[in-house]
Protein backbone atom coordinates (compact mmCIF):
# COMPACT_ATOMS: atom_id res chain seq x y z
CA UNK A 1 0.00 0.00 0.00
CA UNK A 2 0.57 3.35 -0.03
CA UNK A 3 1.82 5.63 -2.94
CA UNK A 4 4.66 3.56 -3.43
CA UNK A 5 5.54 -0.10 -2.77
CA UNK A 6 9.27 -0.28 -3.12
CA UNK A 7 12.17 -0.91 -0.29
CA UNK A 8 13.79 2.77 0.20
CA UNK A 9 14.18 3.98 -3.72
CA UNK A 10 10.72 6.52 -3.36
CA UNK A 11 7.93 6.66 -1.55
CA UNK A 12 6.75 2.87 -0.40
CA UNK A 13 3.52 1.55 0.93
CA UNK A 14 2.50 2.54 4.30
CA UNK A 15 1.26 -0.51 6.18
CA UNK A 16 -0.60 1.37 9.37
CA UNK A 17 -1.45 -1.38 11.75
CA UNK A 18 -4.59 -1.53 12.34
CA UNK A 19 -6.35 -4.68 13.16
CA UNK A 20 -5.30 -8.03 13.87
CA UNK A 21 -5.66 -10.34 11.31
CA UNK A 22 -8.64 -12.56 11.63
CA UNK A 23 -8.48 -16.60 11.53
CA UNK A 24 -11.78 -17.15 9.10
CA UNK A 25 -11.71 -16.25 5.27
CA UNK A 26 -12.30 -12.80 3.60
CA UNK A 27 -14.45 -13.82 0.50
CA UNK A 28 -14.54 -9.56 -0.13
CA UNK A 29 -11.80 -8.54 1.71
CA UNK A 30 -11.79 -4.31 3.19
CA UNK A 31 -9.08 -2.27 1.25
CA UNK A 32 -6.57 -1.19 3.69
CA UNK A 33 -3.27 0.50 3.61
CA UNK A 34 -1.04 -1.98 1.68
CA UNK A 35 -1.48 -4.13 -1.82
CA UNK A 36 -4.10 -6.10 -2.68
CA UNK A 37 -5.60 -8.07 -5.16
CA UNK A 38 -8.39 -10.28 -5.97
CA UNK A 39 -10.50 -11.02 -9.39
CA UNK A 40 -14.53 -11.46 -9.34
CA UNK A 41 -14.00 -13.04 -12.66
CA UNK A 42 -11.33 -15.94 -14.16
CA UNK A 43 -10.01 -15.61 -17.58
CA UNK A 44 -6.69 -16.81 -16.79
CA UNK A 45 -7.12 -20.40 -18.19
CA UNK A 46 -9.77 -21.17 -20.75
CA UNK A 47 -9.40 -24.59 -21.31
CA UNK A 48 -12.01 -26.83 -20.15
CA UNK A 49 -10.35 -29.93 -19.13
CA UNK A 50 -7.98 -30.01 -16.45
CA UNK A 51 -4.70 -30.06 -16.66
CA UNK A 52 -1.87 -30.81 -14.61
CA UNK A 53 0.75 -28.31 -13.45
CA UNK A 54 4.41 -29.71 -13.80
CA UNK A 55 5.63 -30.41 -10.86
CA UNK A 56 8.81 -27.69 -9.63
CA UNK A 57 12.27 -28.96 -9.35
CA UNK A 58 15.16 -27.21 -7.79
CA UNK A 59 18.39 -27.57 -8.65
CA UNK A 60 19.18 -30.35 -6.52
CA UNK A 61 16.14 -32.16 -8.19
CA UNK A 62 13.98 -32.35 -4.93
CA UNK A 63 10.53 -31.22 -5.57
CA UNK A 64 7.15 -30.94 -3.79
CA UNK A 65 5.31 -34.31 -3.48
CA UNK A 66 3.43 -34.75 -6.85
CA UNK A 67 -0.07 -32.64 -6.86
CA UNK A 68 -2.80 -32.04 -9.42
CA UNK A 69 -4.35 -28.65 -9.65
CA UNK A 70 -7.86 -28.80 -11.62
CA UNK A 71 -8.84 -25.30 -13.46
CA UNK A 72 -8.53 -22.25 -11.42
CA UNK A 73 -11.44 -20.54 -9.93
CA UNK A 74 -11.93 -17.28 -7.48
CA UNK A 75 -12.64 -19.42 -4.65
CA UNK A 76 -8.82 -20.55 -4.24
CA UNK A 77 -5.81 -19.27 -3.07
CA UNK A 78 -3.73 -18.29 -5.89
CA UNK A 79 -1.47 -15.67 -7.04
CA UNK A 80 -3.04 -12.26 -6.74
CA UNK A 81 -4.99 -13.43 -3.59
CA UNK A 82 -4.98 -10.50 -0.53
CA UNK A 83 -2.70 -10.78 2.17
CA UNK A 84 -3.57 -8.77 5.68
CA UNK A 85 -1.48 -8.76 8.68
CA UNK A 86 -1.94 -5.75 11.26
CA UNK A 87 -3.65 -3.61 9.34
CA UNK A 88 -1.51 -3.62 6.25
CA UNK A 89 -3.27 -5.06 3.18
CA UNK A 90 -0.87 -6.63 -0.11
CA UNK A 91 -1.37 -8.27 -3.24
CA UNK A 92 -0.25 -11.66 -3.61
CA UNK A 93 2.00 -12.68 -6.27
CA UNK A 94 2.84 -16.78 -6.71
CA UNK A 95 2.94 -20.26 -4.97
CA UNK A 96 6.52 -21.85 -3.57
CA UNK A 97 7.00 -25.39 -2.25
CA UNK A 98 9.53 -27.21 -0.46
CA UNK A 99 10.35 -31.00 -0.66
CA UNK A 100 8.58 -31.73 2.53
CA UNK A 101 5.27 -30.29 0.94
CA UNK A 102 4.71 -27.34 2.71
CA UNK A 103 3.30 -24.49 0.67
CA UNK A 104 4.24 -20.60 0.75
CA UNK A 105 2.51 -17.52 -0.92
CA UNK A 106 4.64 -14.67 -2.11
CA UNK A 107 4.35 -10.74 -1.05
CA UNK A 108 6.48 -7.66 -0.51
CA UNK A 109 8.61 -7.53 2.78
CA UNK A 110 7.69 -3.67 2.71
CA UNK A 111 3.91 -5.10 3.78
CA UNK A 112 5.10 -6.28 7.24
CA UNK A 113 7.39 -3.20 8.33
CA UNK A 114 6.24 -0.44 10.09
CA UNK A 115 8.43 1.40 8.88
CA UNK A 116 7.59 1.50 5.46
CA UNK A 117 7.27 5.02 3.63
CA UNK A 118 9.06 6.62 6.44
CA UNK A 119 12.37 6.84 4.90
CA UNK A 120 13.84 3.82 6.87
CA UNK A 121 16.21 2.33 5.19
CA UNK A 122 14.92 -1.70 4.50
CA UNK A 123 18.37 -2.97 6.07
CA UNK A 124 17.54 -0.63 9.13
CA UNK A 125 13.81 -1.15 9.49
CA UNK A 126 11.56 -2.57 12.22
CA UNK A 127 9.92 -5.39 10.70
CA UNK A 128 7.24 -7.85 12.14
CA UNK A 129 8.26 -11.08 14.28
CA UNK A 130 8.43 -14.52 11.82
CA UNK A 131 5.42 -16.36 12.92
CA UNK A 132 2.91 -13.04 12.58
CA UNK A 133 0.00 -14.33 11.74
CA UNK A 134 -1.46 -13.40 8.10
CA UNK A 135 -4.81 -13.10 6.73
CA UNK A 136 -5.01 -15.15 3.24
CA UNK A 137 -8.20 -14.25 0.85
CA UNK A 138 -10.23 -17.89 0.42
CA UNK A 139 -8.43 -19.31 3.00
CA UNK A 140 -10.00 -21.01 6.32
CA UNK A 141 -7.18 -20.34 8.58
CA UNK A 142 -4.00 -18.17 9.09
CA UNK A 143 -0.68 -18.47 7.56
CA UNK A 144 2.34 -17.32 9.32
CA UNK A 145 4.57 -14.73 7.81
CA UNK A 146 7.50 -17.28 6.95
CA UNK A 147 10.09 -14.98 5.62
CA UNK A 148 11.05 -11.29 4.98
CA UNK A 149 14.37 -10.35 2.88
CA UNK A 150 13.95 -7.19 4.93
CA UNK A 151 14.71 -8.72 7.93
CA UNK A 152 17.14 -11.91 6.34
CA UNK A 153 19.08 -8.54 4.98
CA UNK A 154 19.35 -7.06 8.26
CA UNK A 155 20.53 -10.38 9.51
CA UNK A 156 23.44 -11.17 7.10
CA UNK A 157 24.80 -7.21 7.43
CA UNK A 158 23.96 -6.24 3.86
CA UNK A 159 24.86 -2.19 3.90
CA UNK A 160 22.29 0.22 4.01
CA UNK A 161 22.08 2.36 1.15
CA UNK A 162 23.36 -0.75 -1.68
CA UNK A 163 21.44 -1.96 -3.97
CA UNK A 164 20.18 -5.29 -2.90
CA UNK A 165 19.14 -3.04 0.50
CA UNK A 166 17.26 -0.63 -1.36
CA UNK A 167 15.38 -3.47 -3.86
CA UNK A 168 15.76 -6.64 -2.35
CA UNK A 169 12.03 -6.53 -0.95
CA UNK A 170 10.17 -9.98 -0.92
CA UNK A 171 8.34 -12.31 2.04
CA UNK A 172 6.94 -15.72 1.81
CA UNK A 173 4.04 -16.80 3.92
CA UNK A 174 3.48 -20.32 4.63
CA UNK A 175 -0.30 -21.95 4.04
CA UNK A 176 -1.95 -23.69 6.69
CA UNK A 177 -1.46 -27.26 5.74
CA UNK A 178 -5.06 -27.26 6.33
CA UNK A 179 -5.88 -25.00 3.05
CA UNK A 180 -3.63 -27.16 0.45
CA UNK A 181 -6.59 -28.60 -1.05
CA UNK A 182 -7.90 -24.94 -1.75
CA UNK A 183 -4.17 -23.93 -3.01
CA UNK A 184 -3.92 -23.12 -7.43
CA UNK A 185 -0.57 -21.79 -8.88
CA UNK A 186 -2.62 -19.98 -11.67
CA UNK A 187 -2.43 -16.38 -11.45
CA UNK A 188 -4.99 -14.24 -11.81
CA UNK A 189 -6.49 -13.26 -15.44
CA UNK A 190 -3.35 -14.45 -17.54
CA UNK A 191 -2.36 -17.64 -16.01
CA UNK A 192 1.00 -18.99 -15.62
CA UNK A 193 3.79 -18.85 -14.79
CA UNK A 194 4.99 -21.54 -16.46
CA UNK A 195 8.43 -20.99 -15.13
CA UNK A 196 10.77 -19.01 -13.41
CA UNK A 197 12.80 -16.52 -15.51
CA UNK A 198 16.34 -16.71 -15.43
CA UNK A 199 18.93 -14.22 -16.38
CA UNK A 200 18.19 -10.39 -17.35
CA UNK A 201 15.24 -9.81 -19.42
CA UNK A 202 15.75 -7.54 -22.16
CA UNK A 203 14.48 -3.85 -22.34
CA UNK A 204 11.21 -3.91 -24.76
CA UNK A 205 9.71 -6.96 -23.95
CA UNK A 206 6.23 -7.71 -22.65
CA UNK A 207 5.09 -8.10 -19.10
CA UNK A 208 1.72 -8.58 -17.59
CA UNK A 209 0.45 -8.29 -14.11
CA UNK A 210 -2.79 -7.77 -11.95
CA UNK A 211 -3.21 -6.21 -8.64
CA UNK A 212 -6.47 -4.82 -6.82
CA UNK A 213 -6.19 -1.88 -5.05
CA UNK A 214 -9.45 -0.65 -3.60
CA UNK A 215 -8.51 2.56 -6.09
CA UNK A 216 -9.16 0.05 -9.34
CA UNK A 217 -12.85 -0.28 -7.13
CA UNK A 218 -13.11 -3.84 -8.56
CA UNK A 219 -13.01 -2.95 -11.97
CA UNK A 220 -11.08 -6.50 -13.61
CA UNK A 221 -10.10 -3.60 -16.74
CA UNK A 222 -8.21 -1.30 -14.24
CA UNK A 223 -6.66 -4.20 -12.04
CA UNK A 224 -5.16 -6.21 -15.35
CA UNK A 225 -1.20 -4.40 -16.45
CA UNK A 226 0.06 -4.99 -19.39
CA UNK A 227 3.45 -2.94 -20.39
CA UNK A 228 7.15 -3.72 -21.34
CA UNK A 229 10.19 -3.45 -19.46
CA UNK A 230 11.98 0.14 -19.35
CA UNK A 231 14.80 -0.33 -17.47
CA UNK A 232 16.80 -2.14 -14.64
CA UNK A 233 19.39 -1.50 -12.18
CA UNK A 234 22.90 -2.19 -12.94
CA UNK A 235 22.87 -4.97 -10.22
CA UNK A 236 19.91 -6.58 -12.01
CA UNK A 237 17.72 -6.19 -8.67
CA UNK A 238 15.10 -3.78 -10.03
CA UNK A 239 13.16 -3.94 -13.18
CA UNK A 240 11.57 -0.46 -14.50
CA UNK A 241 8.12 -1.10 -15.99
CA UNK A 242 5.84 0.87 -17.71
CA UNK A 243 2.11 -0.04 -17.89
CA UNK A 244 -1.31 1.04 -19.35
CA UNK A 245 -2.81 0.89 -16.49
CA UNK A 246 -0.87 2.22 -13.11
CA UNK A 247 0.26 -0.05 -9.94
CA UNK A 248 -2.08 1.89 -7.18
CA UNK A 249 -1.47 1.85 -3.76
CA UNK A 250 -2.40 -2.21 -2.86
CA UNK A 251 -1.50 -3.62 -5.50
CA UNK A 252 2.14 -3.70 -4.41
CA UNK A 253 3.50 -7.50 -4.18
CA UNK A 254 1.91 -8.72 -6.85
CA UNK A 255 2.90 -10.80 -9.70
CA UNK A 256 4.88 -9.70 -12.70
CA UNK A 257 5.12 -11.75 -15.59
CA UNK A 258 7.32 -11.92 -18.48
CA UNK A 259 5.80 -12.11 -22.14
CA UNK A 260 6.72 -15.77 -22.29
CA UNK A 261 4.71 -16.89 -19.18
CA UNK A 262 7.60 -16.83 -17.09
CA UNK A 263 7.43 -15.12 -13.57
CA UNK A 264 9.79 -12.20 -13.84
CA UNK A 265 9.48 -10.53 -10.80
CA UNK A 266 7.01 -9.05 -7.83
CA UNK A 267 6.11 -5.57 -8.40
CA UNK A 268 7.16 -2.84 -5.22
CA UNK A 269 7.18 0.61 -6.90
CA UNK A 270 3.88 1.97 -7.89
CA UNK A 271 2.26 5.04 -9.79
CA UNK A 272 4.75 7.52 -11.10
CA UNK A 273 3.51 9.07 -14.37
CA UNK A 274 5.39 8.88 -17.48
CA UNK A 275 5.35 11.52 -20.50
CA UNK A 276 1.25 12.78 -20.43
CA UNK A 277 0.61 9.57 -18.49
CA UNK A 278 -0.24 7.31 -21.19
CA UNK A 279 1.84 5.23 -19.12
CA UNK A 280 2.89 4.81 -15.72
CA UNK A 281 6.16 3.53 -14.37
CA UNK A 282 6.84 0.73 -11.73
CA UNK A 283 9.38 -0.80 -9.86
CA UNK A 284 9.56 -5.07 -9.85
CA UNK A 285 12.09 -6.75 -7.87
CA UNK A 286 13.81 -9.20 -9.56
CA UNK A 287 12.51 -12.93 -8.47
CA UNK A 288 15.16 -15.07 -9.15
CA UNK A 289 17.51 -13.04 -7.20
CA UNK A 290 15.06 -12.68 -4.13
CA UNK A 291 14.17 -15.99 -4.59
CA UNK A 292 17.66 -17.53 -4.41
CA UNK A 293 18.83 -15.03 -1.50
CA UNK A 294 15.85 -16.34 0.45
CA UNK A 295 17.22 -19.78 -0.09
CA UNK A 296 20.97 -19.04 -0.09
CA UNK A 297 20.15 -17.48 3.73
CA UNK A 298 16.94 -18.98 5.36
CA UNK A 299 15.65 -22.27 3.91
CA UNK A 300 17.71 -25.18 4.07
CA UNK A 301 14.87 -27.09 2.08
CA UNK A 302 15.12 -24.65 -0.99
CA UNK A 303 11.67 -23.20 -1.84
CA UNK A 304 11.05 -23.63 -5.70
CA UNK A 305 7.96 -21.98 -7.91
CA UNK A 306 4.81 -23.76 -8.48
CA UNK A 307 3.77 -23.76 -11.92
CA UNK A 308 0.59 -23.83 -14.26
CA UNK A 309 1.23 -24.34 -17.98
CA UNK A 310 -1.71 -22.61 -18.88
CA UNK A 311 -0.56 -19.08 -19.85
CA UNK A 312 -3.12 -16.72 -22.19
CA UNK A 313 -1.96 -12.66 -22.16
Amino acid sequence: GGSDAGAGAGPTPQPTPQATPQATPQATPEPASDADEGSSTDAATPTPTPTPSPAPTDADGSAPPAREFGQPNDRQIRPGVLVTAQGSQCTSNFIYADSAGDYYLGAAAHCFSPDTNSGVDPCQSRNLPLGTGVEIENAAFLGTLAYSSWAAMQQQGEVPGTEICVDNDFALIRIDPRDLDNVHPAAHVYGGPIALYEGKAPVGDRVYSYGQSPFHFGVESLQAKQGQISGQTSGGWRYTISTDNPGLSGDSGSAVLHESGRALGVLTTVGACVGLCSAVSNGVANLELALAYANTHVFADPLVLVVWGQFNP
